[in-house]
């Protein structure tokens, strides 16, 4: 996929990142967003993983020693545009050095409990383990390469 296709998707899925500029890092495997300075001279911006059926976006800060992660959001498609089905922020003083398998666990567990609720409302039941190893696999396949 192309950073022309991806920045297409995402002006009609994510209208916040719309004439945003957005670029793919291949070392990790994510593509960022253009980001600020604040005025104590630490940058923010969004890193963005998707699949076809969900969007991770984590709200990151890079300070003068650290990468830190302020916050996490999922989105999911309903075919037309992407609704936001869970997040969580940890900003301010309760900020987390940027962990990669620390922000993975954290997608999985909200991904999880969104798909629960979203269970409980039609009187459904899945077994706890197919539901973390359901919401791991989608959270893994936002995690695979875009672009080669």
């Amino acid at each position: 996929m192309t950073n022309t296709t991806f920045q297409t998707i995402v002006a009609k899925s994510l209208p916040a990142l719309s004439g945003e500029s957005i670029t793919y890092n291949a070392a990790k495997n994510v593509f960022l967003s253009q980001g600020y300075t604040s005025a104590a001279g630490n940058m923010y911006y969004k890193a963005i993983r998707f699949s076809n059926r969900l969007v991770v976006y984590y709200d990151l800060g890079q300070g003068y020693a650290y990468t830190f992660l302020n916050g996490i959001k999922l989105y999911c498609f309903d075919g037309q545009k992407a609704n936001l089905i869970a997040q969580k922020y940890w900003g301010g003083c309760n900020y987390r050095i940027f962990n990669e398998r620390f922000a993975k666990e954290q997608s999985i567990l909200m991904l999880r409990g969104f798909i629960q609720g979203q269970l409980k409302l039609q009187g459904a039941y899945v077994s706890d383990q197919e539901l973390t190893s359901f919401a791991r696999g989608m959270v893994e396949e936002t995690q695979r390469r875009q672009l080669a």
